[in-house]
């Protein structure tokens, strides 16, 4: 049983955790984010080779004051599903496919909730592909933890994973929040945008 801890100021987090196959190893790591406050319809990842069987992780944050992300492609044609969004001042959410086809140049790309002429601001994403995850199974688990303005840890409630297996952490923290990652937790990405530090 795991409760992980988080030094935050405010925050919004989703953890989400899948059964292992094999040793689990991250085949891929890319971001994008567009800083500038414009109005956006679409983000899209640095393309990166894309191996079949595999996992694709996703990890979504966009601003409040437009849509949140509704839809993930991929170039392969994956069907990605959307673990439980959290929506406050941002907005962050996992979204994740797995046993995907496979692609020499793998493009992964948000859209907006809505269609139309809906647009989000400040979106991010960082996309992880992982190798030797459970190519039939859903998460484990896929929860989140409070939200709102807390001082000194946040812990959340606890969930059960074997050894091997893999845990994601979404975390959105407000205003540069500082937090560290618990023992035996690694931080594979963080980037400020204005106001607030979307990590993972």
């Amino acid at each position: 049983m795991h409760r992980p801890t988080a030094l935050i100021a405010f925050l919004g987090i989703l953890v989400a955790a899948w059964h292992a196959e094999a040793a689990i190893t991250l085949a891929a790591h890319k971001v994008a984010k567009d800083l500038t406050g414009a109005e956006s319809t679409a983000l899209a990842a640095p393309g990166y080779e894309s191996k079949a069987g595999n996992m694709i992780a996703v990890w979504v944050v966009t601003y409040s004051g437009a849509q949140t992300v509704g839809l993930v492609t991929d170039s392969a044609g994956d069907i990605f599903k959307p673990a439980t969004a959290r929506t406050s001042t941002w907005n962050g959410q996992w979204f994740y496919a797995t046993n995907v086809k496979g692609d020499a140049f793998n493009v992964v790309t948000i859209r907006p909730k809505t269609t139309g002429r809906a647009t989000f601001t400040y979106p991010g994403m960082i996309v992880l592909e992982y190798s030797g995850v459970d190519k039939t199974s859903p998460p484990v688990t896929d929860g989140g933890g409070p939200q709102g303005s807390l001082s000194g840890s946040w812990t959340s409630s606890a969930f059960n994973v074997s050894a091997g297996e893999l845990v994601l952490f979404g975390i959105v923290t407000a205003n540069g929040g500082k937090y560290t990652p618990g023992a035996g937790f690694q931080m594979e990405e963080s980037y400020f945008t204005p106001s607030s530090r979307p990590d993972v």
